[in-house]
């Protein structure tokens, strides 16, 4: 017997729609370009041997402050509605998802939905790293009025902090590179559901529930 047209998945999953992926990659893009003047700056034989060592701190400062815009204007209109709603799912995790998270993904694979509990915490964690580096940036730029006991530990938590944001985008990105259907996901926004059937099953469940077709309303019978 054949299954039912609405039971059957589609073929392919919008995972990400275009307004999700250009926040994504010009967020991306400045956090390259954070990385790669920080380390210039932080490098003594680097900062020599590149010169123009205040232009590239003001493109080290600028890209800092500017990292923020593009998911906030993502989020701004009703164009971010699937964003705003990726958000929003980041900040629930389920009994399963932790169990997730208790056994390394060995268990609770079944409860994954759109994202799996390791990219939400990446996600949380890039969030924090780079809010920090922002905070301590500004003391260091501007904070000529604090006293040097504060800029000094502002000048220690920036440089670690970066530490560990350079060490997660590094695992970020080995993590993408191995898992090449949801790289290009992130490209062309769509997945098939074999992937989603493996990697993401509640989300595909969910997917294919609001994709089910309505019922047609009976129209109310007369009255007698």
């Amino acid at each position: 017997m054949l299954p039912s047209p609405e039971a059957v998945p589609p073929s392919r999953l919008l995972r990400f729609d275009r307004v999700e992926r250009a926040a994504h990659w010009v967020t991306a893009l400045l956090v390259l370009v954070l990385i790669a003047t920080g380390t210039i700056l932080y490098i003594p034989a680097l900062s020599i041997a590149v010169g123009r060592r205040l232009l590239i701190e003001d493109i080290h400062v600028y890209s800092g402050i500017a990292v923020f815009v593009p998911v906030a204007l993502a989020v701004a209109g009703p164009w971010g509605k699937r964003l705003r709603r990726d958000l929003a799912s980041m900040n629930r995790f389920t009994a399963g998802e932790l169990d997730w998270v208790r056994s390394l993904g060995r268990r609770g694979r079944e409860s994954v939905s759109k994202f799996n509990p390791g990219q939400k915490l990446n996600t949380f964690g890039i969030a924090a790293f780079l809010t920090m580096l922002l905070i301590t940036g500004l003391i260091l730029r501007w904070g000529n009025f604090i006293s040097v006991s504060w800029r000094t530990g502002a000048t220690f938590v920036h440089d670690w902090f970066a530490i560990f944001l350079s060490a997660v985008i590094l695992g970020h990105v080995v993590m993408a590179v191995s898992h090449p259907q949801a790289l290009r996901s992130m490209i062309g926004g769509w997945v098939t559901s074999d992937w989603a059937k493996r990697h993401a099953p509640t989300w595909l469940s969910d997917t294919a529930s609001r994709k089910k077709p309505r019922r047609p309303r009976q129209p109310d019978k007369a009255l007698r």
